[in-house]
């Protein structure tokens, strides 16, 4: 019988998994652009890496999460 902490980490490597094929989806999805300097929401300045991981982004990572979370 295995062990539970066998059995969490297990878990938890399939959605870490997971979890990246869904970003690189995401990735190959979006079009790549310019994006935005400025999140369209709040208007805070959007940092250069995460206009660089995500090619396009016109909105900076709360308002991002804000929006998947509705």
């Amino acid at each position: 019988m295995e062990r539970l902490s066998d059995i969490v980490d297990m878990a938890q490597a399939h959605i870490e998994q997971e979890t990246a094929l869904r970003i690189e989806r995401i990735r190959r999805s979006t079009r790549p652009g310019v994006g935005r300097d400025h999140c369209i929401d709040c208007g805070r300045p959007i940092p250069a890496a995460r206009r660089v991981s995500v090619p396009g982004a016109c909105r900076c990572v709360a308002c991002q999460g804000l929006l998947e979370t509705l």
